[in-house]
């Protein structure tokens, strides 16, 4: 076992390609660190729906530090020597997996306004993965193994370069299924409408729908999702503000709506009971 991870360590602190493997899996780490940290500082917090709801890390002021822990933690990735880089890449991982399990089902805002899925297996896994990762450069690599930040660096940015592309292919693939997504042709006699507290979306749908007329309003049942909680059925995996459309029976009809344009426009569709009324009389 003892020679076994010898030459593993030898391995990892050995050039391929003149950069280290060590210097190539912290640079693994450190690309994502580095597009979250900057995405979170250059979004307006308001604009972000923010899984923290209390505390010091909660909206307006936790996006920002968060983002700027994270941007720090790339630094000391980038600049300290290979043990210390990778102990500080696991605390920043084991603590962004800790945040993901207690923020599942809820909207993603790990890198700012990326429309991603809500906070599930994938990500808990892949922060569990990187965490992984750091540990394995930790215990693997010679312990005088130094820094060396350019490699390091240079390694980093392709590693961030490809998690800007993956982002990007992500948020456009969401746009596209958003855009369309067929509205609902079928009769819409109520909505159950999911919620939570300190979503900055939601308070926006709720602004919106201040102005909807009150028979329509009143088919709206609004339900506050509690913390950490997962939505239930065909809502499981979507981020608040979300809603499905009910007939008559109560029984779902078309496909859930997630978003506040895709939920105001279900709102839009609820086929209202002086509706009904009307087109009975003609």
């Amino acid at each position: 076992m003892s020679t076994a991870l010898t030459a593993l360590a030898a391995f990892a602190d050995g050039p391929l390609l003149g950069v280290r493997p060590a210097d190539l899996a912290l640079a693994a780490t450190a690309g994502p660190l580095a597009v979250a940290g900057a995405a979170k500082l250059v979004t307006a917090p308001e604009k972000l729906s923010w899984p923290i709801r209390s505390g010091i890390l909660a909206a307006p002021h936790g996006p920002r530090l968060v983002g700027a822990a994270e941007l720090a933690a790339t630094g000391a990735v980038l600049l300290l020597p290979v043990r210390w880089a990778a102990a500080v890449a696991l605390l920043a991982y084991v603590a962004l997996a800790a945040v993901a399990v207690s923020a599942r089902g809820q909207k993603c805002a790990c890198f700012g306004l990326a429309r991603l899925a809500a906070v599930g297996r994938a990500h808990i896994g892949a922060n569990a993965a990187a965490a992984v990762l750091a540990a394995a450069v930790l215990i693997l690599s010679d312990a005088a193994a130094g820094a060396k930040p350019l490699p390091r660096a240079a390694a980093t940015a392709v590693a961030a370069a490809l998690t800007l592309i993956a982002l990007l292919a992500a948020d456009r693939r969401r746009a596209s299924d958003a855009a369309n997504t067929p509205p609902c042709a079928q009769h819409v006699s109520t909505v159950r409408l999911y919620v939570a507290d300190d979503c900055p979306s939601c308070r926006s749908l709720k602004h919106l729908l201040a102005a909807v007329e009150p028979e329509r309003l009143a088919a709206v049942s609004m339900i506050t999702v509690a913390k950490e909680a997962e939505l239930p059925g065909v809502m499981h995996g979507l981020g608040v503000p979300c809603a499905i459309g009910l007939d008559d029976a109560g029984e779902p009809v078309c496909a859930p709506a997630s978003g506040i344009g895709a939920v105001k426009a279900l709102i839009d569709g609820i086929t209202l009971a002086s509706v009904q009324a009307a087109g009975r009389a003609r």
